[in-house]
């Protein structure tokens, strides 16, 4: 009878190895011993320890770059779209941490190919469109730079990564409703209608 594939098994093992090391010091015999299974072995499932990171880093990628779509989409205050982009980000590092983490810690920003980059510029500059609408309608603070706005805000939710763990006092969804508060009350005019903190 066939083996089971053990893909799963082995890209998890990646994942944590990655978190864990970072990628370039973790070798693709690291990978093999974390599964019980030769380096060779590793071939049947794969032909580069680069195409093991994009299986680790894929869907929470993917994921957070369509949850932007659809809420740079929505007929919302800016504000409003800045709480549900936060809120993308929580829910992504509760379902998916490792993988996210490893994503943001390897792939995001680094510019690692032309498909990467792509996809960062993307991300930037929808959540920037949503800053700018925000300064334009005058919710925000005139003085705000958007982009400078969005590097903000990103950075602050990335940098969740390095130091929460699932098995805090709080999940990464409430972290980051916490963080968005925090740059909502910062960013918005005193004139302007202020969201429901979500408590």
């Amino acid at each position: 009878m066939p083996r089971p594939s053990r893909w799963n098994d082995i890209v998890e093992a990646a994942a944590a190895l990655f978190q864990e090391q970072g990628f370039a010091a973790t070798s693709l015999e690291d990978i093999a011993a974390a599964v019980g299974m030769w380096k060779g072995s590793l071939y049947h499932y794969i032909d580069s320890k680069e195409e093991l990171l994009l299986a680790v880093v894929s869907e929470p990628a993917d994921q957070l770059l369509d949850d932007l779509r659809q809420v740079a989409d929505m007929d919302l205050p800016p504000a409003e779209k800045v709480r549900l982009v936060t809120q993308a980000h929580g829910r992504v590092l509760d379902t998916t941490f490792v993988y996210a983490s490893v994503y943001l810690q390897e792939v995001a920003g680094r510019k690692r190919s032309e498909q990467w980059t792509a996809r960062d510029r993307e991300y930037v500059n929808l959540i920037t469109g949503i800053m700018q609408q925000g300064i334009d309608r005058g919710d925000f603070s005139g003085q705000l730079d958007a982009r400078t706005a969005t590097f903000a805000l990103v950075g602050a939710l990335n940098w969740v990564t390095r130091w929460y763990r699932p098995d805090g006092p709080l999940t990464a969804g409430k972290i980051a409703e916490q963080i968005c508060n925090t740059f909502l009350n910062g960013m918005i005019t005193r004139s302007a209608p202020r969201p429901a903190t979500r408590r």
